[in-house]
């Protein structure tokens, strides 16, 4: 079933056209990456699928419902004890609810050590975890992400993409970093207002040619895989650099 779909999107922003008959569709249950480069419209689509901005998006074939849909932008200025900012994020619950929802989420992400600390007193990575489980309390069908894990490290942000991909939920991911597209099941790229490629992840990251082209980043394992192709040294591209390593050492 389509989790959203999109047609003849079109966008301006005064006289400054940022989307003409743009069209997608997302299925559920998938984790999409959406790329593009900066001034693409990333984030005005994303608000454009959170709601934000009015459109004719339907989602599970009929008009948006709000609780169906959340977006966690990269926003991460809250106060007072982590704790009490969660609980307090979610309405419709009663305390002891929320609380052990939050009480199980944090074990399964791994940050229930900071739980009873004050918001300004946690590193940045944390910050971004509590942003973004803010969203997941929230139990949308349809969870869209804007540049929520940007600054924090590949090696971490690998960890949660594959955390929230278990949650067997529609994600779509908005971001500058194209090692997220390692996560994906498909990747979108838009460009001159419209989406410019979309397919599998295998299909849009073996298309180097492409990514020159549009002067995109290709994640590093995807760059070295074509590299030792090159030289015959292997024969696939690889999505996993430990399996890379693995397999020219043997």
């Amino acid at each position: 079933m389509r989790a959203i779909e999109v047609k003849n999107l079109s966008f301006n922003y005064g006289n400054i056209k940022v989307f003409n008959n743009l069209n997608l569709n997302v299925s559920e249950g998938q984790f999409v990456t959406v790329l593009g480069k900066n001034g693409s419209g990333k984030t005005t689509l994303a608000k454009i699928l959170g709601g934000f901005i009015r459109s004719n998006t339907l989602f599970f074939g009929k008009k948006i419902n709000k609780k169906d849909v959340c977006v966690v932008f990269d926003n991460i200025d809250y106060n007072g004890y982590v704790m009490n900012i969660l609980i307090n994020s979610i309405k419709g619950f009663s305390k002891k609810e929320v609380s052990d929802k939050v009480i199980e989420l944090s074990k399964k992400i791994g940050f229930e050590n900071i739980l009873n600390r004050d918001f300004e007193s946690i590193c940045f990575f944390e910050k971004r975890l509590v942003n973004l489980c803010i969203g997941i309390l929230k139990e949308p069908k349809i969870l869209i992400l804007d540049n929520a894990l940007e600054g924090i490290s590949n090696k971490e942000r690998i960890n949660i993409l594959r955390i929230l991909k278990r949650l067997k939920i529609t994600i779509v991911n908005f971001t500058n970093t194209s090692i997220d597209t390692l996560i994906s099941d498909e990747i979108i790229i838009i460009g001159d207002g419209k989406v410019i490629l979309h397919g599998s992840k295998r299909k849009v990251l073996e298309d180097e040619k492409f990514f020159e082209k549009n002067d995109l980043e290709l994640p590093f394992v995807i760059n070295l895989s074509n590299k030792l192709k090159f030289y015959d040294l292997i024969d696939k591209v690889y999505f996993n650099e430990k399996k890379l390593v693995d397999d020219l050492w043997k």
